[in-house]
């Protein structure tokens, strides 16, 4: 498998672990240094705005308590298209498009975000991991609001 195939395995394996709430498999495809963030711009304040940053030790903080919250009822299904991958040496940039769609408990489906992802991988004993996942989101207002990765 090339390198190009490689990382965008990964990119789908992101959409399905997420969509599945397989937090645990979802976090062990980040490197050990490594940071997850989302973003979205602002046109009020006419700049990128910060919705969540954390390291991979924060992230695994956070995960571990998420099923002790109140959650949303509603299941979440992440479509994902790898759109390209930039690789040199044993480290790689990719983009992708994303969206996810939310289905509520009465069987009623929307989009519940789109955006894409501008991620950035590294090499690591044969496997491509992120060094950072960045989701950059075109939908500004998540209703229900999530306190799980997108």
């Amino acid at each position: 498998m090339s390198d190009k195939e490689a990382i965008f395995d990964v990119i789908r394996l992101t959409a399905a672990r997420l969509s599945d709430e397989e937090l645990e498999d979802w976090l062990a495809l980040f490197a050990a240094e490594s940071e997850y963030e989302i973003i979205a711009y602002g046109p009020e304040i006419r700049a990128e705005m910060t919705w969540w940053k954390s390291d991979r030790h924060e992230l695994a903080a956070i995960l571990a308590e998420a099923k002790e919250h109140v959650r949303d009822p509603g299941r979440r299904l992440h479509l994902v298209t790898p759109i390209s991958a930039e690789i040199n040496g044993d480290r790689a940039t990719a983009l992708s498009h994303f969206g996810i769609l939310r289905t509520d408990p009465d069987g009623n489906s929307t989009v519940y975000a789109a955006g894409r992802y501008d991620d950035c991988f590294v090499k690591q004993d044969g496997r491509w991991l992120y060094e950072r996942h960045r989701v950059v989101l075109d939908t500004r207002i998540l209703e229900p609001f999530t306190h799980l990765p997108l």
